[in-house]
């Protein structure tokens, strides 16, 4: 996910009050694994046509480490704030919960992971919308 990759995504969606519909994991294994992929289902609102709530995919490949807790006090999967996303290390680090940080900027990857409740770090990543099924 490039620059203006997130740039398209945090101008496209509202996340406040976004909620996590799905969290899907995969494993890859076999003689050459290219590691674990992970997919967000968060339901957001689309800015420029009425606030429409949109089903919008997350799509994280080379899954390095994750964290996923259930926040004491607060609905699962409810967002506050639009994720955060920072590079440290080669790697990109998504973060759910990054209102904790303010306008604070976090200094590492470490930092990152120390008291986020959902936060994942891949070696690349994208976004889309999920469409609706036709049967």
């Amino acid at each position: 996910m490039t620059d203006d990759g997130i740039a398209a995504l945090l101008a496209r969606y509202e996340f406040h009050d976004a909620g996590i519909r799905r969290v899907i994991i995969d494993q890859e294994f076999g003689r050459e694994p290219r590691g674990r992929a992970v997919r967000l289902v968060i339901d957001a609102q689309v800015r420029d046509e009425g606030c429409r709530w949109e089903p919008v995919c997350l799509d994280l490949a080379g899954v390095r480490r994750f964290r996923i807790d259930e926040s004491l006090g607060a609905p699962a999967g409810v967002l506050f704030d639009a994720p955060r996303f920072t590079r440290f290390d080669g790697l990109m680090q998504v973060d759910l919960c990054a209102e904790r940080f303010g306008s604070l900027r976090p200094r590492s990857g470490q930092e990152v992971f120390e008291g986020s409740e959902w936060v994942f770090e891949a070696v690349e990543g994208s976004w889309s919308v999920l469409e609706p099924w036709s049967v």
